[in-house]
């Protein structure tokens, strides 16, 4: 039944859907999105090593780049709170160690990224963990919203699940 929904609905429906979802989302619920999409490209990395799928390796590699890359660089630069500092050593943790798990083709390695992610993301670490990602990252929630939508994140985490693949947008979306 609900495949069928989701058959039946255009892409351009699933998109407006998923951009009210955005449009109505709080900013802390904005960064949730935004992490939940960093641990869906990471799987989907690691999909993709495990599999043998080179293809959907890259895309979820690039997916997770873009995110880790977008909220290092929208780091305070002129903050000296312990919190900056944490959070900026983690993206770069991050990024190297997904860069070495793509590199090397280490599906632990994206495992154990996202098992991180995961811990930093869910109860009851997670209201605190957004709201330091909140304070000490500058950026507008339009900024962080047309961010969300665009193709290079929403196409690289909409790969596994065809009734995903609706949200993804306009953009190109290459198969499996």
């Amino acid at each position: 039944m609900m495949n069928e929904w989701f058959e039946a609905i255009t892409p351009d429906v699933m998109a407006d859907l998923f951009e009210d979802l955005l449009a109505e989302a709080s900013e802390e619920e904005n960064i949730s999105i935004l992490f939940n999409m960093l641990q869906k490209c990471l799987g989907v990395a690691a999909h993709g090593c495990e599999t043998g799928q080179g293809a959907l390796q890259k895309h979820g590699v690039v997916g997770a780049v873009a995110i880790l890359s977008f909220l290092r660089e929208h780091l305070r630069r002129d903050c000296g709170a312990l919190a900056n500092g944490v959070l900026r050593r983690f993206y770069n943790a991050a990024h190297r160690k997904l860069i070495a798990a793509h590199r090397d083709e280490q599906a632990h390695l994206f495992h154990e990224l996202r098992a991180s992610i995961a811990r930093l993301i869910e109860k009851p670490y997670s209201h605190m963990f957004f709201l330091n990602c909140i304070n000490e990252t500058l950026m507008s929630t339009a900024e962080l919203k047309s961010f969300i939508l665009s193709d290079e994140v929403r196409c690289a985490i909409f790969r596994l699940d065809p009734s995903e693949q609706m949200f993804a947008g306009a953009g190109e979306r290459p198969g499996l």
